[in-house]
């Protein structure tokens, strides 16, 4: 719960240090989650490697808060999801996975043309999850059942189940043609995913999308 307020308070203590000169962006895009995970058995010590890919979109805010020259500091808040589903012999399933990320990055903005801009930006993110479950449909039966990976009191298998706070670096650039823009970028998790002593795995991102800005 410290990690929780502690996210909040840094978005909240960075807007109010640059709402006087700040320049704010909304956006959204598509935005791809690849979960790289290693499972070690631990009677063979035997290590299992695994990627589970899902799609996405995101929509969000930014303020850009200039600092020195063409430099300044970009804020904001992301609310991210994902959605993939898949079938066995026995049953459908449906992930979902809903996340809030807080992006605190340095940019450098290069003017070219009239009132253009190629900027460059990276920096940390912090993220929250809010959602991440698995609906299963039986096929034959037609009973409906949810895992939630956040439940580790209702755990039945912990190998699976999911940290909720996470933090990682991005880097990318962005096209400002006038009160419109384009940016792309790559997260990389630096922290653990999961819970388990025995699975180690992080989230890289790459997303693609457009801004207008305010």
């Amino acid at each position: 719960m410290k990690k929780i307020f502690s996210l909040f308070a840094l978005a909240a203590a960075l807007f109010a240090a640059g709402t006087a000169s700040a320049q704010g962006s909304i956006h959204a895009g598509f935005v791809q989650n690849n979960l790289i995970s290693t499972y070690t058995v631990p009677v063979v010590n035997t290590t299992i490697h695994d990627t589970l890919t899902r799609p996405g979109a995101y929509a969000g805010f930014n303020y850009n808060i200039p600092l020195s020259g063409n430099f300044g500091l970009t804020v904001g808040a992301n609310v991210e999801y994902f959605s993939k589903n898949d079938s066995t012999v026995l049953y459908k399933r449906k992930f979902q996975q809903l996340d809030l990320v807080v992006p605190v990055y340095l940019n450098l903005a290069i003017p070219f043309g009239s009132n253009n801009t190629f900027t460059v930006f990276g920096g940390p993110t912090f993220g929250l999850g809010l959602i991440n479950k698995a609906t299963y449909t039986g096929k034959v039966s037609g009973n409906i059942s949810e895992h939630n990976f956040f439940d580790t009191e209702n755990a039945t298998n912990e190998n699976y189940y999911r940290e909720r706070f996470n933090w990682a670096v991005t880097a990318g650039v962005r096209l400002n043609f006038g009160g419109f823009g384009i940016h792309a970028g790559y997260t990389y998790g630096l922290s653990d995913n999961f819970t388990s002593a025995n699975t180690k795995g992080n989230s890289q991102r790459i997303f693609l999308g457009a801004n207008i800005n305010l």
